[in-house]
């Protein structure tokens, strides 16, 4: 997991962001949301009372999915990520 704010995380796996882990203290009481970010459809999300609990519901879910969808789904869908994720995405 990387911090970018205070509660609020992505979480890598071998370098590739896969997902995020923030706490959404907007809802009362505050929970701590996980999603997949992987552009497959139908990545999960959930919700969690704790961090560590965010976090072995996330590791769970993420290992499902990857058996789901195997590696070649996973590789082409990361490609398309890394894609948006650069900065020269909008210059021409």
């Amino acid at each position: 997991m990387r911090l970018i704010d205070p509660n609020d995380y992505c979480v890598f796996e071998d370098g590739q962001r896969i997902g995020r882990i923030r706490h959404a203290k907007e809802r009362s009481p505050g929970v701590w949301l996980w999603n997949v970010t992987v552009t497959i459809p139908g990545p999960p999300f959930g919700d969690a009372k704790s961090i560590t609990e965010a976090k072995e519901r996330f590791k769970t879910a993420w290992l499902a999915f990857k058996e789901k969808h195997g590696p070649e789904k996973l590789a082409k869908a990361y490609g398309e990520m890394n894609r948006a994720d650069r900065p020269d995405r909008y210059q021409r």
